[in-house]
């Protein structure tokens, strides 16, 4: 049997002379190590991330715990827990250690203060 050999691109004399059309495939090394290092970077990054994240959560402790009172603010309860400091930081550690996205609190509610 005779055989030709059709490269990318040829298909129109594969077609009129029904001639099967193959594509090689070969390893390329530069791209196969390029794409290695790329991939052990990638999951270097997701592992850290995850490390990190984990490290994160574990290390934050609640602090005292204290339930909002009628009539609490923010501002009330860091002027009363950290009567030196000026309520701001208080306020902003309040609303990052309790996940709070306003300053919005209610009676009842529980509330971690950073140490």
């Amino acid at each position: 049997m005779n055989t030709t050999e059709l490269r990318n691109g040829d298909v129109r004399l594969g077609t009129v002379k029904y001639v099967r059309l193959r594509k090689r495939w070969r390893w390329n090394p530069r791209k196969g190590i390029t794409h290695l290092v790329f991939l052990v970077f990638l999951l270097c990054f997701v592992l850290m991330a995850f490390y990190y994240s984990a490290a994160k959560t574990q290390g934050k402790t609640p602090g005292r715990e204290i339930t909002v009172e009628s009539g609490d603010t923010l501002w009330a309860i860091a002027r009363r827990h950290y009567p030196n400091t000026d309520p701001r930081k208080p306020i902003a550690e309040i609303m990052e250690l309790n996940s709070l996205k306003t300053s919005m609190i209610y009676a009842g509610q529980q509330l971690r203060l950073p140490e």
